[in-house]
């Protein structure tokens, strides 16, 4: 049954493949050819004439890593006030915290709006990466539940040989919490990356389209490429994305597990 479902939701994924590949005669016979014979590779160079992929890339992996570097060092810190410090209200906030996990994004799409027009960072990356060096309620929670399974012997041990708190944190927690730390920076950075809404709202320059928002304008402009030149575009828009979580893969499943024991 595992299997089945597997199949069903890689079907599309599979089928973009295929038809990326596959010359424009042959996309819309009937009944439909399942391999691309021949295979087409001419698909990938007609679209990047109308779909800049390089540059759109370099603009997403810009924001993805600044908004990835700036959560995971930020939450890393929240949550190891929450998870090993001792102070008034401690119990309260991160309750707060938990609780802010269930507002949804959209909420703070005006006020973030009006905020950045305020400062003249429309029509800049700066509002894909700022806010996330600020709030991220999940990965808090993720990576507080991974510190509490450190054993407290650790830090006395620290303690005891002249680490303050802040050493501490850099000797004993970070290392120790490396495969957390990777799954919190890979988790946000897959979804900074194939955010849609995001950038849409805030990024109206094309020099400074990411991915997401390239393909978007790809499939809705007036000049519309044929159809299996949009699924090489999105092949490719995929493709960087899937290479990066299957090298880090095994980081992202032990980070959760092991925050998940607790």
């Amino acid at each position: 049954m595992i299997l089945v479902t597997a199949l069903v939701f890689l079907f599309p994924f599979f089928w973009m493949i295929l038809t990326a590949f596959k010359g424009e005669k042959h996309i819309y016979v009937s009944p439909p050819e399942f391999l691309p014979i021949p295979i087409s590779l001419s698909n990938f160079s007609d679209v990047m004439e109308v779909f800049p992929f390089f540059k759109y890339l370099w603009n997403t992996f810009r924001a993805a890593i600044l908004s990835a570097i700036g959560q995971t060092t930020c939450s890393a810190l929240a949550a190891y006030a929450f998870a090993r410090l001792t102070w008034k209200f401690r119990n309260a906030f991160f309750i707060i915290t938990i609780g802010a996990m269930i507002i949804p994004p959209t909420v703070f799409a005006i006020p973030w709006y009006m905020l950045y027009w305020r400062l003249g960072l429309l029509g800049t990356l700066a509002p894909l990466w700022v806010p996330y060096w600020f709030q991220h309620p999940y990965i808090i929670f993720l990576l507080t539940q991974f510190f509490r399974t450190i054993p407290e012997s650790f830090s006395d041990a620290a303690r005891i040989d002249g680490n303050s708190d802040f050493g501490i944190f850099l000797r004993i927690i970070i290392p120790l919490a490396r495969p957390s730390l990777v799954a919190a920076f890979l988790l946000h950075f897959i979804f900074l990356w194939k955010n849609l809404m995001i950038p849409m709202m805030y990024v109206n320059k094309e020099s400074l389209f990411t991915l997401s928002v390239g393909l978007q304008a790809l499939l809705g402009g007036t000049i519309k490429p044929p159809f299996n030149q949009d699924m090489a575009a999105a092949l490719m828009t995929s493709l960087p994305l899937v290479v990066i979580f299957l090298a880090l893969r095994r980081f992202v499943f032990s980070g959760i597990a092991a925050s998940s024991l607790k």
